[in-house]
């Protein structure tokens, strides 16, 4: 609930519930519109909201919206949500909605808390609160996020997809750069490549089978990585020499969660299959960028991975799989530790 400070939900409540008078609670201001039924929410329920900020300057900007995304399910106590937001929200029940407003004097009067540029004094943060459900038990609060997660997941990666094509906008020169030297690598080596929309180069040695690899998918991926201007390795999970001591298996790649690998990686995977073997040129913007990373590559640094999918397992299944073994690895942890004090007992006997 800390997240209260910068998030908001439901612009079309703006005009109704930004005028007219707030009360006040320990120097928050709010407004609760009355539209739902039932119960009001219990200590220690769960509340599924939707939230959204609006800095009201000289127009309004909408800051975030969990409408883009999804709801958010939170228990509703007074250990994890502070006080002053706890005595407002437990007067709400299903269906009702709820404005904070907060002058940017306030939220920003911390000197490590810089208020952006764009933002004045004097002026307010409206949080809009729409409360979806109310769940009683941990159980069905779990149910609902899972069920809201699957819905959710498609808005997400297309609004993701949509955010990586306009970043791409403000990188065009150093795309521009960086395609051309490629380019310029693989006339020079005689390397037959792809280019796709994004700027990433595939050359497919073994073409693989079945469908091609979406985003709801994880890919099981060998790889080498090597900077284009050296040839230099910088990472391998297939060489025992730059991973002594840790298994060699396959790098779980979730397609879909698209901040856990670089853009280059998502580029090119879903242009490929299960069984598939390519060796992807990247450019710097869809790698590690103007920051680099570490000492082994270095700002602007063009990247080659020779990779090799292994296998490809829906998401869904995967992550069963994977919450399985974990329970399993548990179980066995748990009679491992339980097995000395048994075998004392024998002796005892």
């Amino acid at each position: 609930m800390k997240q209260f400070i910068y998030l908001a939900a439901i612009c079309m409540l703006a005009l109704s519930a930004c005028t007219g008078s707030f009360k006040k609670a320990d120097g928050l201001e709010y407004k609760l519109i009355t539209s739902g039924s039932g119960k009001t929410v219990g200590y220690g329920n769960y509340i599924q909201i939707h939230i959204k900020q609006v800095y009201n300057g000289t127009k309004d900007t909408v800051l975030t919206d969990t409408r883009d995304y999804m709801s958010r399910i939170q228990v509703l106590d007074s250990v994890n949500t502070p006080l002053v937001y706890f005595n407002v929200l437990k007067q709400m029940r299903k269906g009702d909605s709820l404005v904070i407003r907060l002058l940017t004097d306030s939220v920003f009067k911390d000197p490590k808390n810089v208020m952006p540029d764009f933002m004045k004094k004097g002026k307010y943060l409206y949080t809009h609160v729409k409360l979806l459900n109310i769940f009683e038990t941990r159980e069905q609060a779990d149910s609902a996020n899972k069920a809201e997660n699957a819905m959710a997941k498609p808005r997400i990666f297309k609004k993701q997809i949509e955010e990586i094509e306009k970043g791409l906008i403000d990188k065009k020169a150093q795309m521009a750069t960086d395609g051309k030297i490629i380019e310029e690598y693989l006339t020079k080596n005689n390397v037959k490549a792809q280019k796709t929309k994004w700027g990433t180069f595939i050359a497919v040695s073994t073409e693989g089978t079945g469908a091609t690899i979406s985003n709801t998918d994880v890919a099981l991926v060998n790889y080498t990585g090597r900077t284009l201007d050296s040839g230099k390795v910088f990472d391998s999970n297939t060489d025992p020499k730059l991973r002594p001591g840790q298994p060699l298996q396959p790098l779980a790649v979730n397609i879909g969660d698209l901040g856990g690998i670089i853009v280059g990686w998502t580029d090119a995977l879903m242009q490929l299959k299960k069984g598939s073997k390519a060796t992807i040129y990247i450019p710097s913007s869809l790698g590690y960028g103007v920051n680099g990373n570490g000492e082994k590559i270095k700002s602007n640094e063009n990247l080659i991975f020779d990779i090799e999918v292994v296998d490809v397992v829906n998401e869904e299944a995967y992550m069963a799989k994977m919450q399985a073994m974990q329970e399993e690895m548990m179980r066995k942890a748990q009679q491992q530790s339980q097995a000395p004090v048994a075998d004392t007992a024998k002796k005892g006997n």
